[in-house]
Formats: structure tokens, sequence, C-alpha cells
């Protein structure tokens, strides 16, 4: 690197060669280099002009701009960008934390874009790690309870949805009609619900 020559394997003479190196990390080398991960010298060879380009979840602001960059290469749409994706869609995609970084988003957009027929892309529309993220608010607004206090409180509420049908309250719950009755007994809601 340093000199710009090198020597094949089994060959006596070097020769000169013009090479530009280009190395991309998500990794921190400095912190390498200290915890003796990464060779000093090597980091100072190829750092010679570093671009630093901050993370998904660190622009957040860029996602809906992103997004309808994205839809439109999977997509072709006369639409304008503002309607191509719902504010709630819009608002799950910024409260993800984005590990994949854009990869991943690229991901996402293509996902709801097979599940949309016509825009806008809705929060059903995107995989379902992302509903989670759409209860974040709602469960912040209870307050604190316990686990048992909030899922009792799902019971409820599914029932009352359902207008106390309980194999359609354990269905939407993703529990056997047993489990619900078994929560309901253990809470003393069963007399209640019934």
């Amino acid at each position: 690197l340093e000199s710009g020559e090198i020597r094949r394997v089994g060959d006596n003479e070097s020769f000169r060669i013009d090479l530009r190196v280009v190395c991309a990390t998500h990794r921190n080398l400095p912190e390498m280099v200290q915890e003796g991960e990464f060779r000093e010298d090597l980091m100072f060879r190829i750092n010679t002009f570093e671009i630093m380009l901050p993370t998904l979840r660190e622009r957040l602001d860029d996602i809906p701009e992103l997004a309808c960059h994205m839809f439109r290469r999977f997509r072709k749409s006369n639409l304008p960008d503002e309607r191509l994706f719902s504010p709630e869609a819009i608002a799950a995609l910024q409260a993800h934390v984005w590990p994949g970084n854009v990869r991943e988003l690229a991901n996402v957009i293509e996902h709801a874009c097979i599940l949309c027929d016509e825009p806008p892309i809705a929060p059903e529309h995107l995989p379902s790690r992302f509903a989670s993220r759409q209860l974040r608010p709602q469960l912040a607004a209870l307050g604190p309870m316990s686990l048992r206090e909030l899922e009792l409180k799902a019971i409820h509420e599914s029932l009352e949805r359902h207008h106390g049908n309980k194999a359609k309250a354990a269905d939407e719950l993703g529990v056997s009609l047993k489990t619900l009755y078994n929560k309901l007994n253990q809470t003393g809601a069963l007399e209640k619900s019934a």
C-alpha cells in the first residue's frame, strides 16, 4: 500500500501498480485498534480520506424521501410523493431502529409494494415487526400497570369488540380458547364476562 509495488508469489521481481483502495465498515476502527482487533498501522494507511455516512436511524427525516424513491423503483406511479404513503405508515417507518440501514428499508418498501394494490401504503402493508412499533404510543398512554393488568385489559377490550364471543376474542389475541378461559379464571373475571 505504501510503496505502490507488489511481488507475485514465487517471483523475485517487484513491479509498480497504480492502486486506489476504497474501504467501508460499520465498525468503529479506532475502538478496534485499542482493543487489539485491528492493526493501527493499517488503519493509518487506509484512512487517507474518511467519509462518515450517518446510519438511517440518525437521519429519520430522510425516510419519507427515501421511501418514495424506493417505491418508484418497484412501482410506476404518477402520484405526488405525499400520496404514496399514509402518515401512519411514515410514522411507523420513522419509529423503526433500522439495523439493516437503507438495504433493510428497500426490502420493507418492496414488501409493502407487493402487498399494496394501490397507494397509499398503509401500516398493514408493512412487515409484521412494525405492528409492535405502532402500539408504543398507545401503551405509553396507558400509564404504568402490571403485565397481568395489561393482559386483562387486552382480554376485556377484545371481548367488548366481539360482543362477548370468547372464541373470536381468543383468535384475535392469538391464544387458545382454553388459555383465554384460564386467564379469566385466574383473575376472577370469568364470572364478570359471562
